[in-house]
């Protein structure tokens, strides 16, 4: 049940007073090109040729900017989409939940890409790549939008394979990034102002 206090507060948002712009829709786009061109180097290698390659969009922060990448790309691939998280609405992560989980019958001898909006702790994105590799994926890629400035990353190293942005370390929503289950939909990062 939504606590109906949270939400007056979260609709009574203004973007002008109450959030800070931290980085534009045309940089956004221009991330998204780069990122779109790295990717097509990569997977048009001829070691990709003739071999499955899947994209899973990480829901539901994933949704925006998977939609906004895959028009760029000019490898042949199958979309799908699986469902971790360790955050629901909440603005702190606690146990990872799969709502949708890959199954060995589409991940084993394919190569996944993961597609996420942020590596904020990174804890569900190593959580959903050692997932994938325990199901004998081929190989396993992660790319994401964004990736939060902070020394509070996984212990054992895992980073994403591709990241198109930067993003100081604050609350940042837009571009598939909620605040309290809103916002998604801006196609631009905000940060809530200190």
């Amino acid at each position: 049940m939504i606590d109906t206090v949270n939400q007056k507060e979260t609709l009574n948002l203004n973007l002008e007073t109450d959030a800070d712009l931290i980085i534009s829709e045309d940089k956004i786009d221009q991330a998204i090109i780069v990122l779109a061109k790295q990717l097509n180097d990569y997977f048009n290698q001829p070691e990709f040729s003739d071999q499955t390659i899947v994209a899973y969009c990480v829901m539901n922060g994933g949704l925006y900017f998977s939609g906004q990448l895959l028009r760029y790309l000019s490898f042949p691939l199958q979309l799908s989409y699986l469902h971790a998280s360790r955050y629901g609405n909440n603005t702190s992560g606690s146990e990872l939940h799969w709502a949708v989980c890959p199954t060995k019958e589409y991940i084993e001898g394919r190569h996944v890409i993961l597609l996420d909006d942020i590596f904020d702790q990174g804890l569900t994105l190593e959580a959903i790549d050692k997932e994938c590799r325990s199901l004998r994926a081929a190989s396993v890629h992660s790319v994401v939008l964004t990736d939060k400035l902070h020394h509070i990353k996984p212990t054992s190293g895992f980073k994403p394979d591709f990241v198109g942005l930067e993003v100081e370390n604050r609350y940042i929503f837009g571009c598939g990034m909620d605040y309290q289950g809103l916002y998604r939909n801006l196609p631009a990062i905000y940060a809530l102002k200190s």
